[in-house]
This record gives C-alpha cells, structure tokens and sequence, in this order.
C-alpha cells in the first residue's frame, strides 16, 4: 500500500535501493556463486532504470546471465532476459524490446513458470501499446491467466492494463486500475510505482482534480529523489510546481521551482529552463513579488532568445511590460518593450518588431496617455543623456 507519508517513502526506498547497490559488491568478494547470481538478479530486477541517466543495470544483467548459464539456471536467465526487454522498451528501442522478448525460453519446469509467462506477455503487450496496437494488446492482456498476487510479477499485467487504458485515453478505467496498481503492488518495485504514480496524476489532471493530480505527482517526485534520478526530479519539480500554481498555492510553487532551478545548475536541463523561470514569473507575480517576477521573466526571454525562440521571446517582454503597468510602473514597462525591441531590431524579428511596436503604443495612448507618456520618454532620455555625460567626464 501507498504510504501516506511521501517523505516516509522516500526514505524507504532509498534505503531499499541503497541495500540493493552494496548487496553486490558484498556478494562478488565473499558469497559463493550461487549468492552472487542471487544478489546481481535482485539488483537488476529492482533497482530503476530511466532513460539518458546512467545505471548499474546492464552490468548486471550481463553478468548475471552469464553466471546464470554456468550455473545451469535457465529459470534466472529468463528473468534477466524479460528484464532487458522491459529497459530495452523503457528507453523506447522497441524493435530491440520486441526482438529479446521473443527470445525468451522460460523453463517449464521453473517453479515461477506461470507468473514468468505472464510477465512475458504482459511485456509484449506493453510494447505494443507504444506502437499504438491497442486492439493487439487487450487481446494479448485477455489471454493471461493471472498468477497469484503474493508474487511481483502478478502486478506486471495490472500495470500493462493500466498503460492500455491511459493511451486509449479510457481515463475512468485508467484511474480505477491505477488505484488498485498502487495500493496493492509490492514495495520493490519502484520503477513500476513511479510511473504509475505519474499516469495517475496526468489522468487526474485530464479529469480537472488539479489537488488530487498534485499528491500523486509529489509522491513521485519523492521516490524519484530516492532513487537519485535527478533529471527526472527537475520534471517532476516543474509539474508539481505548476499544479501548486494552477490551485493556487504559490508559496509551494515558488519552492518546486526554486529546488528544481538549484538542480539545473547541476545537471543543465536547457529544454526546461525556460518553462522554469516561467513558472517562477507567474507564481511570484500571483504572489505581488513583482521584481521577482520580472527578473524571472526576463531570463525566460533571454533563454529563449538565445534558443532562436520568437513566440517564446516576445511573450515574456509583453508579460514583464504588463507588469511593470499593472504595479504602475510605467518607465519601467517601457524599458522593457524598447529593450525588446531593440533585440528584435538586431536579430531582424520584424514580426516581434510589429508587435512591440504596437505595445508601445497601446502604453502610450491606452495606459499613460500621450502627454504624460511622452514626457516621461523625454526625461528618460536626458537622464540617459546625463549619466553617459558624467561617465565621460570620469574619464
């Protein structure tokens, strides 16, 4: 079951997942060889594996097989084998996926024959849901005699039904099996419960329970954290970040970015930098921390600025120019618009040039008024005129 506590889980699977990292050093220096298989299965099976973050795994997997065929254990070599095929499809190479999943000879005789057919199924029904092959894949789920759920591996074809539903976009279905996925699937397998923890949030968040979605996602976030995928963490700081906001709990979405802006300095994530800043600008501008907001804005523009990102750019000039108007801070808002445009100018936007212009104008005519708007330009202008005088003096 789910524990109530996301921090209590983390906690949990860290030491779980830190357990299973020292078992093998320990097995390959002092077990028998029986041992060390043992040890390499249970690290491989249970120790997540996500995508473009370095893992331990394949190691393992390697040598596990290769201890396994020596010591005669066709059983185990199936079960690393499967294991392989599920991260071949994790990292989306299905062909790969598909091809070792064929290749899996389960041993009749094998003690955990049925649950590991089951296992074996619910996989390629699991690829094929990627390939879009929803009607293949239920009909593949329909022929699976479910193993008993004192086993693992009996969640593995929930979990798989549970991935049909979300991508055939049967959200109430999706959400129910979730559910059970969640409260009865075993603690080792933390790579299954993030990802069911994440499908149940973005159900949720389909179905309009922001609050709801929220839980789910930090709760992820919080296994995610365990396991030291930090990558991962960013994305999952972003969309909790974002709920908070959207639910309006700004104090917590402030804090969701700032943690996952701290870990973007140590571990770049580009792509995501730009929506963070975004994220900081709103939440703080809900919050009335207007600089802020603007500082966070602007580094949004400068980012995507240098991304060659138009719509991107001249959103965030227009979000800090109308903010610096609703704080009435008119000089302000113009600086920005005329900076922006400026910008433009140089990188020849003439579409991002239009644009500005326009909101120059509407500054102008519909906020300030003419008179006093152009006042306010004038002594701008000499107070610029001043400075670059004195400065020249100085010199």
């Amino acid at each position: 079951m789910t524990p109530r506590s996301p921090a209590a889980a983390e906690a949990r699977t860290r030491a779980f997942l830190t357990e299973l990292l020292a078992a093998v050093p320990i097995a390959r220096g002092q077990g028998t060889a029986a041992e060390r298989l043992a040890a390499l299965e249970r690290a491989a099976l249970f120790t997540p594996v996500f995508t473009d973050w370095p893992t331990p795994v394949d190691e393992w997997l390697q040598e596990g097989c290769r201890l396994a065929c020596e010591l005669g254990r066709a059983d185990v070599v199936a079960r690393l084998e499967l294991r392989q095929a599920v991260i071949h499809m994790r990292r989306l190479a299905l062909d790969a996926a598909q091809a070792a999943v064929d290749a899996v000879q389960i041993p009749a005789t094998s003690p955990t024959a049925a649950a590991d057919t089951a296992w074996q199924i619910a996989t390629q029904a699991r690829i094929l849901v990627r390939r879009q092959g929803f009607d293949a894949a239920r009909a593949l789920l329909a022929t699976i005699t479910p193993p008993s759920r004192d086993t693992w591996t009996a969640w593995l074809p929930i979990v798989a039904r549970a991935e049909l539903e979300v991508e055939a976009a049967d959200h109430g279905a999706a959400s129910a099996t979730l559910h059970t996925a969640l409260e009865g699937m075993p603690g080792e397998l933390v790579e299954e419960r993030i990802q069911c923890l994440q499908a149940l949030g973005f159900v949720l968040v389909t179905r309009g329970d922001a609050r709801t979605a929220r839980r789910h996602l930090d709760h992820a976030r919080h296994l995610l954290r365990a396991a030291g995928a930090w990558p991962e963490v960013i994305q999952m700081n972003l969309a909790v970040g974002s709920l908070s906001a959207a639910v309006g709990d700004h104090t917590a979405a402030q804090r969701m970015f700032r943690e996952a802006g701290e870990l973007c300095r140590r571990y770049p994530r580009p792509q995501l930098e730009a929506m963070l800043d975004i994220g900081v600008a709103r939440s703080a501008a809900a919050l009335g921390a207007f600089d802020l907001a603007a500082a966070a804005a602007l580094e949004a523009a400068r980012r995507y600025a240098a991304q060659g990102s138009v719509v991107g750019y001249v959103s965030m000039v227009v979000f800090v120019a109308r903010l610096y108007a609703e704080a009435n801070r008119p000089a302000e808002a113009y600086r920005t618009l005329a900076t922006g445009l400026a910008v433009a100018r140089h990188r020849r936007w003439q579409v991002v040039e239009d644009l500005l212009r326009k909101r120059i104008q509407h500054l102008r005519e519909d906020v300030v008024g003419a008179e006093a708007f152009d006042a306010m330009v004038t002594a701008m202008l000499e107070e610029r005129r001043q400075t670059s005088a004195g400065s020249t003096a100085a010199n």
